[in-house]
């Protein structure tokens, strides 16, 4: 694979080319996208009191969950030695009050992490939700608009993980790395459990920038397919779903926004409850019978579809057809209805 990502210079935020984006299924750095927003403008020219000073102005009041860790998490926001929990606690508090702890320790060397991560910007932020946007303009978005959220907070390590919606990831402040894997990478990326997790998604158990290759040795396979982007405040990352990446934010305060959406119906639902679903029904089966629905898994989810429909009568097609909003409330019917005999 080739470990070098893709750059496009010279975009704005009206003039994202996502035909491009979308045909090459992997990560793009846009680089300078949003070099002007006026937060991005107001960080370069007045440094991190202004950009703090803008939040506040324009904060909604509303309480938020933040991550706090005592500085021996040294950023790794993670699990505890057992897994049963984090190495962080999380409680509501409000912007004054996380910026004043940070401001209070701003000089030391050794300080609390605070993390407050995917609050909708709307609801936190209203007001810059108006002048801090891409112009999603791309038939994709018609049924899928994007939801743009904010992260903000200290130095920070988010674990590796995947996320189901697509995203363009925007720097507003402070300089952060993405570590990206392709969605094959899984196994080599060692997952956590499913549940606690960190932030919703299962995580790497490894740490990647302090690699032990004794305890987890296909992380190496994995850092040799790993795309590594620097990101300057302005810069934008464009990445698919499903593919891992870790983000570190390295300054004392950090800003970014970004922009989820999903690529598909909504009624489509999770395939994650597919996937504990199949660990209920096929996982300790005999192997035989495993490679046999594996079989008809290629055949029926993952393989052409006209293949499976091309000899039956449009009238026999149920849930092999395509299917809409109507007919996936009838297929989710039949399922709910044979999960409760």
């Amino acid at each position: 694979m080739n470990t070098e990502i893709k750059i496009l210079d010279g975009l704005t935020p009206e003039s994202i080319p996502f035909d491009e984006l979308f045909s090459t299924n992997q990560p793009i750095l846009l680089k300078g996208l949003v070099k002007d927003w006026p937060l991005v403008l107001k960080g370069k020219q007045e440094g991190q009191n202004s950009v703090m000073a803008e939040l506040a102005a324009h904060d909604s009041q509303r309480p938020f969950l933040v991550y706090q860790g005592e500085p021996s998490i040294n950023a790794n926001f993670t699990y505890n030695d057992t897994c049963s929990g984090f190495n962080y606690s999380s409680h509501k508090s409000n912007l004054t009050k996380v910026l004043s702890h940070i401001r209070s320790q701003i000089d030391n060397q050794e300080h609390d992490y605070l993390y407050i991560n995917s609050l909708r910007l709307e609801d936190g932020f209203p007001s810059l939700s108006e002048n801090h946007v891409l112009n999603f303009n791309h038939p994709q978005f018609a049924n899928n608009r994007p939801v743009a959220k904010i992260w903000l907070g200290t130095e920070s390590i988010a674990a590796a993980h995947f996320d189901l919606p697509a995203n363009i990831a925007c720097c507003v402040f402070g300089k952060r790395r993405f570590t990206l894997f392709p969605p094959e990478q899984a196994e080599n990326l060692y997952p956590g459990p499913l549940s606690p997790t960190p932030g919703g998604q299962v995580v790497t158990m490894a740490d990647l920038n302090e690699p032990d290759f004794d305890k987890f040795p296909r992380l190496s396979a994995a850092l040799d397919n790993a795309l590594i982007v620097d990101m300057e405040p302005g810069d934008a990352l464009y990445y698919p779903s499903m593919w891992w990446h870790q983000v570190q934010a390295f300054d004392r305060f950090n800003v970014m926004i970004n922009f989820w959406w999903m690529t598909a119906p909504a009624f489509m639902g999770n395939p994650m409850d597919a996937l504990m679903h199949g660990m209920l029904s096929i996982r300790d089966r005999p192997l035989h019978e495993k490679q046999a629905w594996k079989a008809l898994y290629d055949y029926y989810v993952f393989g052409e579809s006209n293949k499976v429909t091309s000899h039956l009568p449009t009238a026999a097609l149920g849930p092999l057809g395509d299917i809409d909003d109507v007919a996936a409330r009838r297929l989710r019917a039949t399922l709910l209805n044979n999960l409760n005999r």
